[in-house]
């Protein structure tokens, strides 16, 4: 295991620099002037525009831009804002929210998602299997600005069961577009665990199982519900990391001030280095998650080893 956590860790590396060269040359080889986008309408004198593209070195080839990012983020510098803030401050600022916001989605698409997944997977072809299958694609076909509008209209203005923007009432205000982040990632669990579930039920070790004369709850909980979390774990693992990035729309709708509303805010400002320290922060951030899910494994099923 500690041969392959190494293995792993080494592999990072290339990763990191693919992922965050690619990112950083699509963001600063787009066309656009982000010091006049700075001013805005306001005149701007040349001594000041000259001294802005020194300090965040916008005359220098991309490359070396590259490169001089590169440096510093491996020093925890991640740059700063075109008004002299820290991106690291922005980040240590926004993250907790953006982590509560995803906490809360993943919670809902592990339990409800998993739930009703395994629930359907034994009770093919009923009642419930079919509820399940209709209501998983309808969320699926309906955009994630669609449902957030609609969540707010319903339990937000006609009910008043939760607080339609910001995140004044603590908690509360980050359950309902907690439920609308993860309600597409829940529909996609839920069919992916119930197709699994049908499929481990029809396996060899659960008929024995059942010969055997082993409670029904065992059968499941044990043989047939471990053995189908392993595509499940998967799926959660990856979209763990998605929620993070994937929060633009949502924390857009209901105005929560996380990373995802940083990244949309440095995109309309055309702050780059807004954008590519946070992207750079979620890159970490899924190799880290995909290491815990490839470790889960074996957990899940001690037939896989790694040493």
């Amino acid at each position: 295991m500690g041969r392959y956590i190494i293995r792993r860790l080494l592999q990072f590396i290339p990763v990191f620099f693919g992922a965050t060269l690619l990112i950083f040359t699509m963001v600063f080889a787009l066309p656009g002037d982000p010091i006049r986008a700075l001013a805005g309408e306001k005149p701007m004198s040349e001594s000041v525009r000259q001294e802005l593209t020194d300090q965040y070195n916008l005359d220098d080839p991309l490359p070396v831009q590259y490169v001089k990012y590169v440096g510093g983020v491996l020093q925890g510098d991640f740059g700063t804002d075109f008004r002299g803030r820290e991106v690291s401050d922005i980040m240590k600022e926004r993250i907790p929210r953006t982590a509560r916001l995803a906490l809360v989605a993943f919670t809902f698409e592990l339990i409800v998602g998993v739930g009703a997944g395994l629930y359907a997977g034994i009770r093919q072809k009923g009642f419930v299997d079919s509820l399940v299958l209709i209501s998983t694609l309808t969320v699926i076909s309906i955009p994630i600005f669609v449902l957030g509008k609609l969540a707010q209209l319903l339990f937000g203005l006609h009910w008043e069961i939760f607080p339609v923007i910001g995140i004044q009432e603590g908690w509360k205000s980050y359950i309902l577009p907690g439920l609308v982040l993860g309600s597409v990632s829940l529909a996609y669990v839920a069919r992916l665990t119930r197709a699994s579930v049908v499929e481990n039920t029809r396996a060899d070790y659960v008929r024995t199982a059942k010969a055997k004369g082993l409670k029904n709850s065992r059968v499941v909980g044990v043989h047939t519900l471990r053995n189908s979390l392993i595509p499940v774990v998967t799926f959660l693992g990856v979209d763990l990391g998605a929620l993070l990035g994937g929060a633009i729309v949502t924390e857009s709708i209901f105005n929560i001030p996380g990373l995802g509303n940083a990244v949309f805010s440095a995109i309309v400002r055309q702050e780059g280095t807004v954008v590519v320290g946070i992207t750079t922060f979620l890159v970490l951030v899924y190799m880290v998650t995909n290491l815990l899910v490839d470790l889960l494994y074996a957990v899940l099923d001690p037939r896989i080893r790694y040493d």
